[in-house]
């Protein structure tokens, strides 16, 4: 009987762990997510257009999942952007270990992939993508990245430090080594004299936050209307979605992507001032 006890108690405290660390990646289906992340399998999205012409004359979007990323995001991803007239990539670069190993793998896909060899490459990336591919220009150059747009929040770049100092075991188990070492790397900003850059700003909490407001607020208060992003940009917008929502509401972000990427700039109907709510109760 008591045997019995425990092993459900053990189902139930697993089931709950992988509940929270699909709210700590920033995902909607708790259990397949948190299964996902741990796979082995390669998750890579590759689409190329007309084999027939040379690279050289063509263009790429290189799209760079963070933490929150999951099958299900990748197939928002490629079913809006694999159609709109570049080569789409989409890797499988986060290595479990350490930040400078997930570096590491994002730069041999960039060579085993002759991205270098386009004629532009232009680049979205999520928190994590955002952090990989200054990092990546800081040590290899600029070379055809032409454009950038990041989506970045203060946040769910707090996120990080919250998982590894309040629910560290989680963190972990989800999503290894690297949670704790992000949390610990400074922005590792580039300057845009030789691309064009724009940033995405999301304007509410995730459940993740939400559950731990008292530990981000103690962190500091956030100026909306003067954030400091420590990134030159040509251009900024403030989305409603929070980050979990960034991942599949490409109804509302898509357009601004590529407006940005064929324009370098973004919509005129784009919001360029903070909404004036409390993003902890939207």
């Amino acid at each position: 009987m008591r045997s019995s006890v425990r092993q459900i108690k053990s189902r139930q405290f697993k089931l709950i762990g992988i509940s929270i660390a699909a709210i700590v990646l920033g995902s909607l289906d708790a259990i397949l997510v948190a299964k996902e992340i741990q796979s082995k399998d390669n998750k890579e999205v590759i689409v190329i257009h007309n084999k027939e012409i040379p690279l050289a004359e063509k263009e790429a979007l290189i799209i760079l999942p963070g933490l929150g990323d999951s099958k299900k995001g990748r197939n928002n991803q490629k079913l809006y952007f694999e159609n709109v007239g570049y080569d789409l990539f989409i890797p499988d670069y986060i290595d479990k270990e350490s930040f400078q190993a997930t570096v590491k793998k994002f730069t041999q896909f960039f060579e085993d992939q002759k991205l270098n060899e386009y004629k532009k490459v232009h680049v979205f990336s999520y928190i994590l993508g955002s952090w990989t591919i200054n990092t990546f220009i800081n040590n290899q150059g600029a070379q055809n990245i032409s454009t950038i747009i990041y989506d970045r929040s203060p946040l769910q770049e707090l996120a990080p430090r919250v998982i590894s100092e309040r629910i560290p075991r989680i963190g972990r188990m989800v999503s290894g080594d690297i949670i704790e070492d992000f949390s610990k790397i400074n922005y590792p900003p580039i300057f845009n004299d030789e691309m064009h850059i724009g940033i995405i700003i999301e304007s509410k909490a995730t459940p993740l936050l939400r559950m731990f407001r008292k530990t981000v607020m103690s962190y500091g208060s956030i100026d909306w209307s003067n954030l400091d992003m420590s990134q030159s940009y040509d251009e900024l917008i403030y989305t409603r979605l929070n980050h979990d929502e960034m991942y599949y509401s490409f109804d509302e972000i898509g357009e601004d992507i590529l407006e940005f990427i064929k324009h370098s700039k973004f919509r005129a109907t784009s919001r360029n001032t903070p909404f004036k709510w409390d993003p902890f109760e939207k």
